[in-house]
């Protein structure tokens, strides 16, 4: 989706385009959120606080069409700063008790997997990466953003991305490779630019 005209109209001082670009995006910002924490509770402080910060400082973003790396830029560094207070998961089918959209597509990692168990699983391994693997695989498999998108928000090299893409796969891999031995025939893990 592009959200350009959006945040241009947003930038020129309509604020009812702003509530409308909470809609359309804070499905996708929360589960990001979701992901990077692993608490629905936090992501839920995560989104609204990144919300505010946006609604704050849109009008200093100088690209527009670079909305969605700024945002995930500030809505990352708000889960990271998040106490770890809160340290089990909520299941995601809740997210969808709660009236969030979260389509099964929107889990490329679970996909791969089939089943609720699985699923769980892979949830389950996902929140024992370090946080900054788990938010660079979220930004990249989850968000899809690029090498280079996922380098800006993160604010650090590309190099640096796609080691922490190969070593986050790499203990997935471990992970996952007792319940789904298929996917793994191939040998190394490979990052796909």
């Amino acid at each position: 989706m592009d959200l350009t005209p959006l945040v241009k109209r947003i930038q020129e001082g309509d604020w009812q385009a702003f509530e409308v670009l909470v809609e359309q995006y804070s499905g996708k910002a929360l589960r990001t959120a979701y992901f990077i924490t692993g608490s629905q509770g936090m992501a839920e402080d995560a989104v609204q606080e990144a919300f505010v910060q946006c609604y704050r400082k849109i009008k200093g973003l100088r690209d527009p069409a670079s909305f969605e790396a700024w945002f995930s830029r500030l809505l990352t560094r708000i889960c990271w700063r998040l106490p770890s207070r809160e340290k089990g998961a909520v299941p995601l089918e809740s997210l969808i008790e709660r009236g969030q959209e979260y389509a099964p597509g929107d889990d490329p990692l679970g996909d791969a997997l089939e089943g609720r168990e699985t699923k769980r699983l892979v949830q389950q391994a996902l929140s024992k990466l370090s946080i900054p693997l788990r938010t660079t695989v979220v930004l990249r498999y989850y968000n899809d953003l690029s090498l280079k998108e996922i380098s800006q928000v993160l604010g650090c090299r590309e190099g640096t991305v796609k080691s922490r893409l190969h070593a986050a796969l790499k203990q997935l891999a471990e992970e996952l490779k007792p319940i789904a031995p298929e996917l793994f025939s191939g040998g190394e893990v490979e990052v796909r630019k």
